[in-house]
């Protein structure tokens, strides 16, 4: 069973109804999808990715053709930047998890180690396999980044899913800089002795479902219902890794949805996720809130905050910017509704514009945890 799920977008039923006698026909007209469209400057984004996917044209046979161009260029004729321009060319007609492994690969050899993160990501989340690759091959770039505890990580996951070529890793120079450092011998002993630990697959599982977003990235004010159903929803299968997920009385929060949204930090202790949390029961004018969750390599809570969005439809919204070094900037903003929200409710009741009525800052130490750093209490009293 494929570990992701692509949740469609909505396509809208307008059911209009005849003035006739109550027995006279309902004319039903169906809203057609507009086909997503693909640019270069699209390659990592992730939620514009899933999106084309959805498109009911195919182009398989060209994407296939542009694949072997790329890998023919890549293998046999060691053309980097050809062997780059047919595989992206390749994703641009239909994307998929095996020309973004070979890109990646094409921009390891570039010694464009972000670059090639991304693309082996998003060659996870199109489920590409051997998984095992993919982290071994992670390993190795975090390696050549002299990020040896980072790299001896996903040297123990690459075990752990199945990487079986033990001799290789002595042998390997993308792993010189691990093999010299004291994270090497305990990845191998950690790796193979999990390497049937159920608990570490699912964990790896449950990362591997959040986009890996190049930083900084802003996150939406508002996200709308279309953009929602672009994320993935978190099964209860994860529920070990989100508390929420039970309430008070251990019993299943089904009042509450929980969608998978970003990877964006990652160094040798922690690794930062956000998600997203919606009340279902509120339907498409529940406010979402945009909650940052740190771990350990191995799944354990370190850290959870709320970075974005907001609980209730009266409060202001917090939009967050996701910087380097694990720093988080967010403006808190007023909106201003087409009516008077007091006298005629949020439903159906457009933002005009906003008013940025205070600012905050956090940051994620080397530990993972989560720090405010400055908080405009004035501005907010103000208001």
């Amino acid at each position: 069973m494929k570990t992701y799920s692509i949740i469609g977008s909505i396509i809208a039923l307008a059911l209009f109804v005849g003035c006739g006698d109550p027995g006279s026909d309902i004319n039903k007209t169906i809203e057609k999808r507009l086909p997503v469209e693909l640019a270069e400057t699209d390659i990592f984004n992730f939620g514009q990715i899933f999106a084309y996917l959805q498109n009911d044209e195919k182009k398989l046979d060209e994407a296939n053709s542009l694949f072997m161009k790329g890998l023919n260029a890549f293998k046999n004729k060691h053309n980097l930047d050809s062997a780059d321009y047919y595989l992206r060319q390749s994703i641009l007609k239909e994307p998929s998890g095996k020309a973004y492994f070979e890109l990646g690969n094409v921009y390891l050899d570039k010694k464009s180690y972000d670059d090639a993160l991304l693309a082996y990501t998003l060659a996870e989340q199109l489920d590409y396999q051997p998984l095992s690759k993919i982290l071994y091959n992670k390993s190795c770039i975090y390696s050549l980044q002299k990020k040896t505890e980072l790299s001896g990580k996903y040297l123990e996951f690459a075990l752990q899913a199945g990487y079986n070529n033990i001799d290789h890793l002595n042998k390997d120079s993308d792993l010189k800089e691990l093999r010299a450092s004291v994270h090497f011998k305990e990845a191998v002993k950690n790796g193979t002795r999990g390497m049937s630990d159920a608990d570490n697959l699912i964990w790896l599982q449950f990362k591997k479902m959040f986009s890996k977003f190049p930083v900084p990235h802003k996150a939406q004010v508002v996200m709308d219902e279309k953009n929602l159903a672009n994320l993935q929803y978190i099964s209860y299968e994860y529920e070990k890794y989100i508390a929420e997920m039970r309430d008070g009385k251990f019993s299943r929060e089904v009042s509450k949805g929980f969608y998978h949204y970003a990877q964006l930090y990652e160094n040798d202790k922690y690794v930062a996720l956000v998600y997203v949390v919606k009340d279902e029961f509120l339907g498409e004018y529940s406010p979402l809130t945009y909650r940052l969750v740190t771990f350990t390599h191995d799944g354990k809570l370190i850290d959870k905050k709320d970075m974005g969005g907001r609980e209730l439809l009266s409060d202001p919204i917090k939009q967050a910017t996701f910087g380097k070094d694990g720093v988080i900037k967010i403006d808190v903003l007023k909106p201003t509704y087409t009516k008077d929200p007091e006298e005629e409710g949020y439903y159906d009741n457009k933002i005009l514009s906003y008013t940025k009525v205070g600012s905050m800052e956090y940051v994620i130490d080397d530990n993972g945890k989560i720090k405010l750093t400055k908080n405009d209490k004035k501005e907010l009293a103000a208001h």
